[in-house]
């Protein structure tokens, strides 16, 4: 981790020493790059390795109470509040061989989660790493882990009843500490350079033949990952679009009761993919091709949005109907369709780009 964390400072250090004379495009990219993207991998690189590493000490123990179970409980939120940074992002290494699906199944209607697991822990050989990655991507990543941590089989990790259960899940951590480590070597520099790829593009670069192809990549990662709030995490499971009605089962890590705060991570993230932190984001771009009120409106919105989701109450699953909880829910959902109508809209126009088809758009 260490080696990694030096050659970041060292693409800081570069990014600031040839600031000059670059276009506001190509200091976009970089500090995007530098100040967000690598970041937000190495924090999920780090938490997930924290997680293996107490879920294997964990279930060394031959015996286990409540203190440990929540010990292990806070390893995975942190690991899931880190997955969440990354979760949106619409290009390079977590789009490749069902990455994200390793780490989370989400919207699970079926509640195959639980099924498959307990499917799975009932096979009379023990559950190794090789045998959980051969297994349905349902049952490798965070989501099988939130089951086996915060439903029925909580009590069986606590109480040593004999089962395949802390198998499973310190196979899981395992699982998901390698595909954290495959995203961020992918990635990185001293890996397969996927940053290089997208912020330096060029016209033998088939994905990134230019700049505007580079920075179309962030807004789409803008767009999907706002739109996935607005309608996968609010609208659906809170009955909020056409007077539906809510159904809470839907909603993002409900058993853990985690999913305000996922929104709240979502937004932190994609503000900070917008702005590139103290860097020349997305931002800073509009500013200097003559959009600055646009870049100013977008900003405060992105911080209503917190703001509103913040202060809701208590959590979506037990709270989602309670009159206080529902006048910031409904103001998050305003403030978000402003924000997508933005990033859809007016950005691309002030820009100048054309943005892809978007999978997720609900337009």
């Amino acid at each position: 981790m260490q080696r990694f964390s030096n050659v970041i400072i060292v693409v800081l250090l570069t990014t600031l020493i040839s600031a000059c004379g670059k276009s506001p495009e190509q200091a976009a990219l970089d500090d995007t790059g530098a100040l967000a993207i690598l970041p937000l991998h190495e924090r999920f690189l780090g938490e997930s390795l924290n997680l293996s590493q107490q879920a294997q000490q964990f279930c060394a123990q031959q015996q286990r109470d409540g203190k440990d179970l929540a010990a292990m409980r806070g390893k995975w939120i942190a690991a899931m509040n880190a997955w969440e940074g990354i979760q949106n992002i619409q290009f390079g290494p977590i789009t490749e061989n069902n990455q994200a699906w390793k780490v989370q199944f989400w919207p699970d209607r079926k509640n195959l989660i639980a099924r498959k697991t307990e499917q799975f822990v009932r096979r009379d050989d023990a559950i190794t790493l090789p045998a959980l990655q051969d297994a349905s991507v349902v049952i490798q990543g965070l989501s099988a882990m939130e089951y086996l941590l915060y439903d029925k089989p909580s009590e069986s990790l606590v109480s040593g009843v004999p089962g395949h259960y802390c198998e499973h899940l310190s196979a899981a951590a395992m699982n998901l500490h390698q595909v954290g480590e495959t995203l961020y070597q992918g990635w990185h520099p001293n890996g397969q350079n996927y940053l290089a790829h997208w912020a330096q593009p060029g016209e033998n670069n088939l994905d990134f033949p230019d700049t505007k192809a580079s920075i179309a990549a962030v807004i789409e990662t803008l767009v999907y990952g706002l739109e996935r709030v607005k309608r996968d995490k609010l609208e659906r499971p809170l009955g909020l679009a056409d007077g539906g009605q809510a159904n809470p089962y839907l909603l993002e890590w409900w058993r853990s009761r985690q999913s305000r705060e996922a929104i709240l991570i979502n937004l932190h993230s994609l503000q900070l993919l917008y702005s590139a932190g103290d860097g020349k984001g997305l931002a800073n771009l509009l500013a200097k091709r003559g959009a600055a009120e646009l870049a100013e409106k977008i900003s405060a919105d992105f911080d209503r949005a917190i703001s509103a989701t913040a202060a809701i109450e208590g959590n979506f699953f037990e709270d989602h109907a309670e009159p206080a909880a529902q006048q910031s829910i409904h103001e998050l959902h305003q403030v978000l369709g402003g924000l997508l109508a933005a990033l859809k809209r007016e950005v691309p126009a002030a820009l100048e780009i054309t943005l892809g088809f978007n999978a997720n758009d609900g337009d």
